[in-house]
């Protein structure tokens, strides 16, 4: 499937930004993440019926994504801004996102049925951005991609050193509001975390080892029903998973995918072997000191060390040793006094599993859960998505978000699972992958 630029431009925020915003510090958990960009598309079916009241036609729908596109960015004005590293700070000059518009050789369905390569047309419709003017590249790129049905995906990529997913669910929201001409109803976000977490003086960061790329990784969309999400519920508690909270569709699933994959790297090895796992956590709520409507980079990634052995503890074993990793990471957090108390906690956490890292003699696995963030109902002007899709990576990571048809606690769940192509084939023949989850 071919997919052909046509144009690129800078978008700038509607109306200026004002003076004492224009130089905005990064936070501690901004200066900790790497420089790496996330990306997420959505894909939108066409409207084709001219009768159709909600009918746009292609060029007016345009226009109209660029204009709602540029009053959102005067509420998220810190993503038109350019990143100094040695300042530790985004100059929010409204120097704009970039802004490109492409065709695709094929249609929508063609693609959501897999009759090409889904990684390869992923990569292409959420371009990596480029420095402008030898300064820096823009922290953001907007990529809409026409298929020749009429359909659109819209590919957004942004620089994970200044916005967490969190972030850029409240972005897209606020553009879909704005497409809707109620941007006056949208939360403002808040840019001041670093009033709280301050950067520090820290030594230059070097990504990971994990993170370079290696194998060739490839992605596969695994979707857990509400029926398999009620079975892993019972095993748990026929398995004496003791709660008053029962496990969410994020442990259960998180539980399981790991069990997999501990058990092709037992296949492999031929012995037991380290596997760290490390889950990214929302601190937004958490305390008190950090409000819902943060916006940055407001998480922590928790971690924990298991071993082929821990397969015999079973799901319920798992869930558990997961959960209590989790909540007591929390619940230190949860206790802080002020920033200062807070900054130590999660720079502790950090140290921890960066060391882990470093020392390279675990296999890595990265989960991070989009469950809950309303990506299926931006809708930008025609209707809301029909899917909603990370872009595989190029370490072994794991991607959970809700299904279109249904979130909740006891909704499906996608999981966009990305690992080495002969570590692939082996996790698709894994009896819990079989029995509980549908290939997409």
């Amino acid at each position: 499937m071919k997919i052909e630029m046509k144009s690129k431009k800078m978008i700038k925020p509607s109306a200026p930004t004002a003076d004492h915003l224009r130089k905005l510090k990064i936070s501690l958990i901004d200066q900790l993440q790497p420089q790496v960009y996330v990306s997420v598309i959505l894909f939108y079916s066409s409207k084709k019926d001219v009768r159709d009241p909600s009918f746009v036609p292609i060029s007016e729908r345009f226009r109209l994504l660029e204009k709602a596109l540029a009053e959102t960015l005067t509420l998220f004005y810190p993503l038109s801004g350019r990143y100094i590293e040695d300042k530790c700070l985004v100059e929010c000059e409204d120097q704009g996102v970039e802004f490109l518009e492409a065709k695709v050789d094929g249609t929508l369905d063609q693609f959501l049925h897999g009759e090409t390569d889904p990684d390869d047309v992923l990569n292409h419709l959420a371009t990596q951005p480029h420095p402008v003017d030898q300064i820096a590249p823009p922290l953001v790129v907007v990529q809409i991609s026409t298929f020749t049905c009429g359909g659109i995906a819209v590919g957004l990529r942004f620089a994970h050193r200044i916005a967490d997913m969190h972030t850029m669910s409240s972005f897209l929201s606020t553009w879909a509001m704005a497409c809707r001409g109620s941007i006056h109803k949208a939360i403002r976000p808040r840019f001041d975390l670093s009033s709280i977490l301050p950067p520090r003086d820290l030594p230059k960061l070097e990504p990971p080892a994990i993170l370079m790329p290696g194998a060739k990784h490839v992605m596969k969309r695994f979707v857990f029903n509400r029926r398999s999400i009620s079975k892993l519920k019972a095993i748990t508690r026929s398995g004496g998973f003791n709660s008053e909270r029962e496990p969410s569709r994020v442990e259960l699933v998180t539980a399981l995918v790991s069990i997999a994959l501990l058990k092709i790297a037992k296949l492999k090895n031929g012995q037991s072997k380290p596997f760290l796992i490390l889950h990214m956590a929302n601190l937004r709520g958490r305390t008190d000191l950090l409000h819902d409507n943060l916006c940055g980079n407001v998480y922590t990634a928790v971690h924990w060390k298991s071993t082929a052995e821990v397969i015999e503890l079973g799901l319920h074993g798992l869930v558990g040793l997961m959960r209590d990793s989790i909540t007591t990471s929390l619940a230190k957090l949860a206790n802080a006094i002020d920033g200062e108390d807070l900054a130590e906690m999660v720079m502790n956490l950090a140290g921890q599993y960066q060391e882990e890292l470093r020392n390279g003699g675990a296999d890595v696995l990265f989960f991070t859960s989009w469950c809950r963030f309303p990506l299926h109902r931006v809708d930008l002007g025609c209707g809301e998505p029909e899917l909603v899709s990370g872009l595989c990576t190029p370490f072994d990571s794991v991607v959970l978000m809700d299904h279109k048809k249904g979130g909740g606690d006891d909704g499906r769940v996608v999981a966009g699972v990305s690992l080495a192509e002969a570590d692939m084939d082996l996790f698709r023949q894994q009896h819990d992958m079989l029995e509980y989850a549908s290939p997409k």
